[in-house]
Formats: structure tokens, sequence, C-alpha cells
């Protein structure tokens, strides 16, 4: 039991590790940590500025081959023309089984 409690705490790890790389790719440009910062001033102009950025790496990030995490943006088989459309990097996983019939798949979440 205690061998599968420290796998299962060590994928949820693994998962938020993923997640936080995923994250720091979408942070606006010229973000900086600044763990003495108390506070910040924008502009309105600032703002939507920003949002555009941020905006345009998530709507075609995938043109620069920028993927989130084990995340890909999927134009190429079966997603949208433009590639809006994100799809999982099914060869994080161990098995998976591919049902083209229904469009499902089942893969193993070990990683």
């Amino acid at each position: 039991r205690l061998i599968l409690f420290r796998l299962s705490h060590q994928l949820v790890v693994a998962f938020k590790d993923d997640n936080t790389v995923a994250i720091k790719l979408l942070f606006p440009r010229g973000y900086e940590d600044g763990a003495d910062d108390t506070w910040a001033i924008y502009t309105r102009g600032d703002i939507l500025e920003q949002l555009a950025f941020v905006l345009k790496k998530v709507a075609w990030g995938h043109q620069e081959g920028g993927t989130l995490g084990h995340y890909a943006y999927d134009g190429t088989r079966g997603g949208t023309e433009d590639g809006t459309r994100l799809r999982l990097c099914q060869h994080f996983f161990c098995r998976e089984d591919i049902n083209p019939s229904n469009n499902t798949f089942d893969t193993d979440p070990s990683v």
C-alpha cells in the first residue's frame, strides 16, 4: 500500500510540474517573478496588450512548434484547419487502445 500511495503522489507531482511549465509559457512578455514586489500598476492599454500577447501564444503557438506540457495543437489529425484544438501527446502513456469506430481511446495513466 505504501508503494501505491507513493506512486500516486509521484504522478500528481509530475502532473503539477508539467502544468507549471505550461503556465510559464503563457506568462505575458516581460514578466519577472519579483518575490519582494507587493503591488503593480497597469494601464488599460497594458492589460489589453498583455491579453493579446497571451491569446496569440495560445491560438497560434502551434505554428512556432510550441506545446503546452504534454499537450500540443492538432491541425493535422482531426483538428480544425487552423489547428486550434489541443490533443494529448499519447507517447507519454504506457498503453493505448484506439477505437476508430467511435473516436475514443483508452490509455494507461502510468507514465
